[in-house]
């Protein structure tokens, strides 16, 4: 019986996003797989998978696997097609929805890939591991994985959060919700003493490993509102947020 041949899993947005900078930096090259830049993209893509718990064939990653990958966003890319060529066929949906995202923002792009690069670079074992993790009420940002573990890891630093909360309570009095106003104590009582959520408000892009959190960088949020801004892509501004709250209320 012939063994069956092991399928390297989809692309993440991580991978792809460092893979769409680099085309974007490089948009009328050849992208050969023996060039050192393809190269060193195929080790820094690899070390992402791994960071995320990815594995495949011998061929994982590979130089030529990122050479088709760069070519198929050639379809996408209407400096190209208007040439009338085509590029590779045989892309996925998650790579015309990031192009669609991020290839008129070469900034954001390159940001976002920087940020993903520090984020693998930093990482040691256990924080590589974590990266694995899902949480099932918050959605991967655009950005990917790895910046969404660094945004959510500054959201739970429970040094931060304890010294937001008492600044916030020695300014206000109390603590509540920045977007609706709810006070856990005011319904619970004792109960719901010093129970609050805060929000990093810091677009994921620019989020690197050891910077600062500074306490402008977060907001209080009620549980309903922390889940209604990570629910889902493209996660909510808590200005939007806010709109959508007025909205509801003056229907």
């Amino acid at each position: 019986m012939a063994q069956e041949t092991k399928r390297n899993p989809t692309w993440t947005r991580d991978e792809l996003i460092l893979a769409l900078d680099h085309y974007v930096q490089h948009p009328s090259v050849s992208h050969d797989p023996g060039k050192p830049e393809i190269m060193q993209l195929a080790k820094d893509i690899s070390a992402i998978a791994t960071a995320l718990g990815l594995a495949g064939s011998d061929t994982f990653r590979n130089a030529n696997g990122v050479s088709m990958k760069l070519l198929n966003f050639r379809a996408h890319d209407p400096d190209y097609t208007s040439r009338g060529q085509s590029g590779l066929k045989r892309g996925n949906k998650l790579e015309a929805e990031l192009w669609v995202e991020f290839a008129g923002d070469p900034k954001r792009l390159a940001e976002t890939a920087a940020a993903i690069r520090a984020g693998i670079a930093a990482s040691d074992p256990e924080t590589s591991r974590s990266l694995v993790e899902v949480e099932p009420d918050i959605a991967e940002a655009e950005e990917g994985r790895v910046v969404t573990r660094m945004h959510r890891s500054r959201e739970r630093n429970r040094k931060i959060v304890a010294r937001k909360k008492a600044d916030f309570e020695k300014k206000h009095g109390r603590l509540f919700c920045e977007a609706c106003g709810f006070d856990f104590a005011a319904i619970y009582g004792e109960r719901g003493e010093g129970f609050i959520e805060c929000h990093h408000t810091v677009p994921v892009s620019k989020l690197r490993p050891g910077d600062t959190t500074k306490l402008s960088d977060l907001v209080l949020l009620c549980a309903n509102c922390h889940r209604m801004v990570h629910v889902r892509r493209p996660w909510l501004r808590v200005t939007d947020l806010r709109q959508f709250l007025r909205a509801a209320s003056s229907n």
